[in-house]
C-alpha cells in the first residue's frame, strides 16, 4: 500500500532496513520506525494544528507504543490520547502528559485510581455507570476530574467491536445526573470516526458520526458548556483545517505520524512523510515461495514486496489470504528475475496495528543524516528486548 510511495519519499528508511536485516540486527517479522522522520511529522503536525487553534492528542497503538518514539512525538505534540489502559501505562512510563483515556476502550473499574492519579486531562466515558465509576475513583482522591461524553456514533460508520456510547438526545439527562456527582465535570464529547477517506472521490469527508458529535456539543452550550469537541480518524496536516471548520477543537493523529493515512496512500505532496517499513524474509521456497509473517495486519491491505540480499532489490507480490486464517507466513507471486533464497529479505510498507500482531519493533536514529543507528528492538506492546527474534 504504501512502498512505492517509501520508495519515492524515504528510500533511505529501506536501505537501512535492507541492512539491518542483513548484518543480523533485526530477524523476519520487525517493523522498522525511523525515529528522525516520525519526529519531523510530528513537529509538522503540532505547527499544523496550532495554526488552526486545535489540540492535538498523539496515539502509539499502529506504532507499538515504544517509550523512544512517544517521547521524541511529545517534544512536539505535549499530550497522547491512551486507546486504553495499557497505552496509558505506557505512555505516562514514558513521561508522557495523558490527554485522553478510554476513548475506544473503558478504564477497568479496578484500574481507575492509577490512572485518575496519574493527572489525564480528560476520561471518556462510554455510560453512567462508567461515569459513576470514575466518580467514585476521584472522590477516593479528593479531586475532580473532568470527562468526556463518548457520543455513540451512526451505525453505518460505526466499526464492529467500537460500539457503544450515549446517543445525542441522552446528553441533557446526563448532564442532569452528573450534577449529583461531585466529583466529575462533564467537559465536551467525542466520537468516533468522525471523518473517513472516500475511495470513490478520493477525500476525507466528515461520517454521520461527527455530526452526532456536534450535535451533542450544542446540548453541552446550551447548559453553558464551552465544549471540548473530540473529532478523530484521519487526523493529518491535510485534514485539521476541516477539524477546525466542523467546531473541532482536538484531534488525535496516529498514522499521520508514519504518513501511513489511505490519503498519504494516493497523495505523494502531503506534508507528513512515510515513516515505517516491514520487514520479513523468504521462509520457504517449495512449492511455492513464502515469507513468515506476524505482522500482516488484516485491514492493511499489503501487496508490494522488494526481495534480494543486496542494493539490488526485485519486486514481487503477495498472495491474498482470508482474514480468519493464522498469520503464519504470506505467499508470494513473482513478478520476475531470478528464484528467491532461503533468507533473503523482503521489505514491504502497508497500513497495520503493531499492538495487535506479534511483531518486533526496531526504532532507528541517524536515517535521514546518512549515519542510521539502532537505538532499540521492541516487542509489539512497546517492551524493550535484549535480543533478535526469529
Amino acid at each position: 500500500m504504501f512502498l512505492s510511495l517509501t520508495q519515492r519519499r524515504n528510500p533511505a528508511l529501506l536501505d537501512s532496513a535492507r541492512e539491518l536485516h542483513a548484518y543480523g540486527r533485526i530477524g523476519p517479522d520487525t517493523y522498522v520506525l525511523d525515529l528522525d522522520v516520525i519526529t519531523e511529522n510530528a513537529q509538522t503536525l503540532a505547527a499544523t494544528a496550532a495554526g488552526h487553534q486545535i489540540e492535538p492528542w498523539f496515539v502509539t497503538k499502529q506504532i507499538g507504543r515504544v517509550p523512544p518514539v512517544a517521547a521524541a512525538i511529545a517534544q512536539h505534540i505535549r499530550a497522547a490520547t491512551a486507546i486504553d489502559v495499557r497505552e496509558a501505562r505506557a505512555v505516562t512510563a514514558a513521561g508522557v502528559r495523558l490527554g485522553n483515556v478510554g476513548h475506544l476502550v473503558q478504564v477497568p473499574r479496578r484500574a481507575l485510581p492509577e490512572i485518575l492519579a496519574s493527572g489525564p486531562a480528560y476520561v471518556t466515558v462510554f455510560d453512567l455507570a462508567n461515569l459513576r465509576a470514575v466518580a467514585e475513583a476521584a472522590a477516593g482522591l479528593g479531586i475532580v476530574q473532568p470527562v468526556l461524553l463518548r457520543i455513540a456514533g451512526d451505525p453505518a460508520t460505526t466499526y464492529p467491536g467500537q460500539e457503544g456510547g450515549i446517543e445525542p438526545a441522552a446528553v441533557a439527562q446526563v448532564l442532569d445526573l452528573a450534577a449529583g456527582l461531585e466529583h466529575v465535570q462533564i467537559a465536551g464529547v467525542t466520537a468516533f470516526p468522525c471523518l473517513l477517506f472516500d475511495d470513490v472521490s478520493a477525500q476525507v469527508r466528515p461520517t454521520p458520526t461527527a455530526d452526532r458529535a456536534l450535535a451533542a456539543a450544542d446540548v453541552l452550550r446550551t447548559a453553558g458548556i464551552d465544549p471540548v469537541i473530540n473529532l478523530p480518524s484521519q487526523s493529518s496536516c491535510s485534514t485539521i483545517p476541516l477539524v477546525a471548520a466542523l467546531g473541532g477543537t482536538h484531534v488525535e493523529p496516529g498514522h499521520a505520524l508514519t504518513g501511513t493515512t489511505p490519503e498519504h496512500a494516493v497523495r505523494d505532496h502531503l506534508p507528513e512523510r512515510p515513516g515505517m517499513v516491514y520487514v520479513s524474509e523468504i521462509a520457504q521456497t517449495e512449492p511455492t515461495p513464502a515469507v513468515f509473517g506476524g505482522g500482516f495486519y488484516a485491514r492493511g491491505h499489503a501487496r508490494q514486496v522488494l526481495l534480494g540480499r543486496g542494493p539490488q532489490l526485485r519486486e514481487a507480490t503477495l498472495v491474498d489470504t482470508p482474514a480468519e486464517n493464522i498469520d503464519y507466513y504470506r505467499r508470494l507471486r513473482l513478478g520476475g528475475g531470478s528464484e528467491p533464497e532461503l533468507g533473503e529479505v523482503a521489505l514491504m510498507a502497508f497500513r497495520t496495528q503493531i499492538f495487535v500482531t506479534r511483531s518486533q519493533v526496531a526504532v532507528v536514529a541517524g536515517i535521514q543524516s546518512g549515519s542510521p543507528q539502532l537505538v532499540g528492538l521492541f516487542d509489539a506492546t512497546g517492551r524493550e528486548l535484549s535480543e533478535v527474534g526469529g
